[in-house]
Parts: structure tokens; C-alpha cells; sequence
């Protein structure tokens, strides 16, 4: 390298200035960080107030009705963001179709929940604890996450990152005045954590709703009109995240059933430190997701070109962040106390899994934003029900590492599954 190519190089990092897409990461970032400390602080209260057993059940619950909860709205709020992201003026009618999705869509969701919650759950968790985090999780969450996918629609990603950041604050107090419970019976400390839970979740939605209003101008109105049409376009994405939160999250119920709570709170435990560490890819994939959807409209090139700009640098950070979680392990856990000691292999089993989710999320991405969203819809469902029938068959071998056996597998499977079929589209694409 000459001289002069030596010096240019050094000047363009010096002068260096970050684009929208590197300011929003970092806006989606410091939100998400914010929110991250406080949910660790959440986690680690709860799990020492409720202990291994009542933890294990509260996480079984909550993984069940997140993952219908993804269903709200049926994909609606997807295709508002999308509709938002190519032409801002689209919005107003959106956000109406929106909120006219959530308003048909939750009820029949709360309904399956609680069948499932009892054909599943009933004689091991009370019925108090069930309603109110169906409640929180399936009624109140979405208007929180339709109110970040519209200021995501504008690329106000700083305001999203605000609503995003806010949404742990009620949680985060409630969870401070939990230890008072320490002197109230030990059978109700569920039933308090719970019905504090829905009552977080309901004052974000109600604060998200005021706040789009003032900023966007939008209130809280439906719009019937070319809702069959955005249900359309909608479902295959909403099925998309349902199938994501199953891989993420069913196995926590499906341990509690096959299982016992104890082993579920343990292995839950361990998920979660997991999970916190991949919030920068989260910040990332949400900061880029309106750019994601402009790249998708050049087709499958558009958005494979996109997707190998910017794949390097979250694949580094996953591969050093499962490093970290390995190393650090021991350290974790001690912070949940004795009851827990066991989620530090827990957690260097599942310290590989930022790797692998990483390089899912992108493909899935990728296929999705070209307008391919039903061949992304099936994959995703095929991993989902892959992951299911392997735990059925893992989790009575080997209890929590049959779990994250049959992740780690489903993960690999929907990897190769995406390449083929990317692989095969470029092929027939003229």
C-alpha cells in the first residue's frame, strides 16, 4: 500500500461521520439498553422473590402467550410499517387498519390462550396467573409494539427507541416494590407478580397511544376498508414472528409440561441472560427494518445485495458474544442466587446460539422483504413444528439439553432451507 492510499484511509476514518442507518442502531441501542437494565433488574427481583418452581411456571405461562400474542393483528402493523416506509402519506389509513386488525384479532387469541393454558398448564399453574398475563401479553403489549412499527414506518428510530425504552418502567417499579410480598403467604407471590405485570402492561399502552397522537397525529379510530386486503399481505409476516417466538419460547411450556417447573425455571433462567445478550442485533434489525423493505422492492437481488453489506459486522459481534457468555457463565448465574446455581451450563450451552440466530434472522429477512414472505411463512412453521416434535421426544432424555438440542437443530434446518430456496429463486429469476 503506497503512502498516499495509507493517508486517505486514515483521513476517511478520521473524518468519519455515521450514516441514518449507524445513528439509529446506536438510538435502538441506547433504548434497548435501557430497557435491557431494566428488565435484568426485573429478572433478577422476580427470580429471587417467586424462586425456582413459581419463576419456572410464570416463564412457561409467558412463553405461551407471547407467542400468540405475535399474532395480534395478524401481520397488519407489519404491512403499516412497510406501506409507511415506501410512501409516508400512506399512513394515517394504515394505522386505522391497524388498530381495526388488533381489535378483531384479540379477542379469538385470548380465547385459544386460555384453552391452551388449560389443556396444558391448568393443574400445575392457577387460573389468577394465567388471566393476567394473557392479559398483559396478548391485549395490552401489541398497541405498545403498533406504536414502535409506526415512528419505525417514518425512521423516527429514536422515538421508537424512546417507546421502546419506556415500556420496562412500570414493570421496573412494580418489580421494586415486589419484596413486600416476602411477608404475605408463599402460594400468592405468583398472583401479586402476575396481576402487577397486567397492570404495567395496560399503563404502557394507554401512555403509547397518548404519545403517537401528540406526534403523529393519529388517534385512536379503525378503518374497515382494505383490511382484507392488508390481512392478506399481513398474515404471511405475522405467522413469520408467531413461528419465531415458538422457536424461542415454546419449548419453556413444553418443559413445564413434560418436566417440572423447577428444571423450566432453571433453563428459563439461563435463556433469558442469553437473550439480553443479543440486544444490539435486535436494535440493528430494528433500526434497519424500513431500509430492509425498500431494498426488498428490487426483488431478491435488491435485497441479498443489502443483506451482504451488512451482515459482517452483527455475525462478529454474535460470534464475541458467545465467547463472553461461555466465559462468564459461573459469574451469571451467581447473580440469581443459590436456587439457580445449576443455569450456568444453561447458559454455555445456549452461548452459541447469538451465531446461529443471527444468520437465521438474516436469510429470513431477506426473503421476506422481496416479497416472498409465504416461502419465509412455511419455513419458519416447518423449523417451529420441527422444534416441537423434537422436544417431544428430547425432553424426557434429557430435560433441559434436549431443549436446547432441538434449538440448535431447528435453527441449522431453517439456515439450509432458506439457502436452498434463495439459491433456487436466483436460478429462475430472469
Amino acid at each position: 500500500m503506497s503512502r498516499e492510499v495509507f493517508l486517505e484511509s486514515i483521513l476517511r476514518v478520521l473524518n468519519y461521520q455515521p450514516g441514518r442507518l449507524a445513528k439509529g442502531t446506536l438510538a435502538m441501542t441506547a433504548g434497548m439498553g435501557l430497557r435491557t437494565l431494566g428488565q435484568a433488574a426485573v429478572f433478577l427481583i422476580v427470580a429471587r422473590v417467586l424462586g425456582v418452581t413459581d419463576y419456572g411456571a410464570y416463564s412457561a405461562v409467558l412463553a405461551l402467550a407471547t407467542a400468540l400474542g405475535g399474532l395480534s393483528g395478524m401481520g397488519v402493523p407489519i404491512v403499516m410499517l412497510r406501506e409507511t416506509a415506501r410512501e409516508t402519506n400512506a399512513f394515517g389509513q394504515n394505522w386505522a387498519r391497524a388498530l381495526a386488525a388488533l381489535l378483531l384479532t384479540v379477542p379469538v387469541l385470548f380465547a385459544i390462550y386460555t384453552m391452551l393454558a388449560r389443556l396444558m398448564l391448568a393443574n400445575r399453574i392457577g387460573w389468577f396467573p394465567i388471566f393476567c398475563i394473557g392479559a398483559a401479553e396478548i391485549c395490552f403489549a401489541p398497541l405498545t409494539f403498533v406504536t414502535i412499527q409506526a415512528y419505525q414506518g417514518h425512521e423516527r428510530i429514536g422515538r421508537a427507541a424512546y417507546v421502546l425504552s419506556f415500556a420496562i418502567i412500570p414493570r421496573f417499579f412494580m418489580a421494586i416494590i415486589l419484596p413486600l410480598v416476602l411477608f404475605l403467604p408463599l402460594t400468592i407471590h405468583l398472583s401479586i407478580w402476575t396481576l402487577m405485570y397486567m397492570i404495567a402492561a395496560g399503563i404502557s399502552s394507554c401512555y403509547c397511544l397518548w404519545l403517537i397522537r401528540r406526534d403523529l397525529g393519529v388517534g385512536i379510530n379503525v378503518c374497515w376498508s382494505g383490511l382484507r386486503w392488508a390481512f392478506r399481505e399481513g398474515c404471511a409476516f405475522s405467522f413469520i414472528g408467531a413461528a419465531q417466538k415458538g422457536l424461542a419460547d415454546i419449548d419453556k411450556t413444553m418443559l413445564a409440561r413434560l418436566s417440572t417447573l423447577e428444571m423450566a425455571g432453571i433453563y428459563s433462567a439461563g435463556y433469558r441472560i442469553v437473550d439480553m445478550a443479543i440486544l444490539p442485533l435486535e436494535s440493528f434489525f430494528s433500526a434497519a427494518a424500513p431500509r430492509f423493505f425498500r431494498a426488498g422492492q428490487s426483488g431478491m437481488d435488491g435485497a441479498s445485495q443489502y443483506v451482504c453489506k451488512v451482515i459482517p459486522l452483527p455475525l462478529a459481534f454474535s460470534l464475541v458474544g458467545g465467547v463472553m457468555l461461555y466465559l462468564l457463565a459461573d459469574f451469571l448465574s451467581s447473580l440469581l442466587g443459590t436456587d439457580f446455581q445449576h443455569a450456568s451450563g444453561t447458559i454455555r450451552w445456549l452461548a452459541w446460539l447469538p451465531c446461529t440466530r443471527t444468520a437465521r434472522y438474516f436469510l429470513q429477512t431477506m426473503i421476506s422483504v422481496a416479497d416472498r414472505q409465504y416461502s419465509a411463512t412455511g419455513i419458519l412453521i416447518s423449523g417451529a413444528a420441527l422444534n416441537i416434535i423434537l422436544n417431544l421426544w428430547f425432553i424426557p432424555l434429557g430435560g433441559w439439553q434436549g431443549c436446547i438440542l432441538a434449538t440448535y437443530i431447528s435453527e441449522v434446518f431453517i439456515i439450509l432451507i432458506v439457502l436452498i430456496s434463495v439459491f433456487r429463486s436466483r436460478r429462475h429469476d430472469p
